[in-house]
């Protein structure tokens, strides 16, 4: 069972490459694996957040509740992903919601566990630590966009970057899989349901994108000009 963990964890996680054959092995015989429904809860915001998890397979959407309980996503984290990991890193963070946006599979381990192996391995250290940090970044550059970028522009470059992220090629379109409901998509630009069903039906009607609930596919030549302009 451990070896087929581990060659879950290689073929998901870039980080685990590069850590060896002795240190996965010693990092799977901790970790419990288990799958998940749509819809199902991961972590509640209630639970102690005593518990690092990766993601095999699927995606997990992240976030919050104000006082009214209200959700406030987070972010979406897909195949290669992990969360929890805050509690490692600062002490906090156990306060968030995780539901399986579609069927999932997902590895975990106890924290005070993860906080050993890190201690005796210190290339697993920096890449939980390299992980974090690219979370970060992404919820700062979404928290500058609410200041520099209108709504329609919010609305397109998420999807952009979700197709440039978890499409694949097919002849001269980019293909995914859509988790999203248009109130998922809407609480992650910070815009309304109303104004992602406009651009969408617009992009509809330009041909640039085909939308339905089941998947979304965009022209190839399209994520190449955003990439571009996204590296300048």
């Amino acid at each position: 069972m451990h070896l087929v963990k581990y060659w879950y964890l290689e073929d998901s996680f870039n980080m685990m490459k590069r850590l060896g054959m002795k240190t996965m092995m010693s990092l799977c015989e901790l970790l419990v694996m288990k799958s998940y429904r749509k819809g199902q809860v991961v972590h509640e915001e209630t639970e102690d957040g005593n518990m690092i998890y990766f993601i095999k397979e699927g995606f997990v959407k992240i976030g919050k509740r104000n006082e009214e309980g209200e959700e406030f996503l987070k972010y979406v984290l897909g195949k290669g992903h992990i969360f929890g990991e805050m509690k490692l890193i600062s002490g906090e963070g156990n306060e968030y919601f995780a539901y399986a946006m579609d069927e999932c599979k997902i590895c975990f381990i106890e924290t005070d566990r993860m906080e050993k192996m890190m201690e005796a391995y210190p290339r697993l250290h920096n890449s939980i630590l390299k992980i974090s940090g690219l979370k970060f970044n992404k919820v700062e550059r979404r928290l500058d966009d609410l200041l520099y970028k209108d709504a329609e522009t919010r609305i397109k470059e998420f999807l952009l970057e979700y197709m440039q992220e978890h499409g694949e090629m097919k002849d001269e379109e980019v293909v995914a899989k859509n988790i999203f409901s248009q109130k998922d998509i809407a609480k992650l630009t910070s815009t309304s349901r109303q104004t992602v069903n406009n651009v969408v039906s617009a992009l509809r009607k330009l041909g640039d994108i085909t939308y339905d609930r089941k998947q979304i596919s965009v022209k190839r030549e399209l994520l190449q000009i955003s990439q571009i302009l996204t590296e300048d």
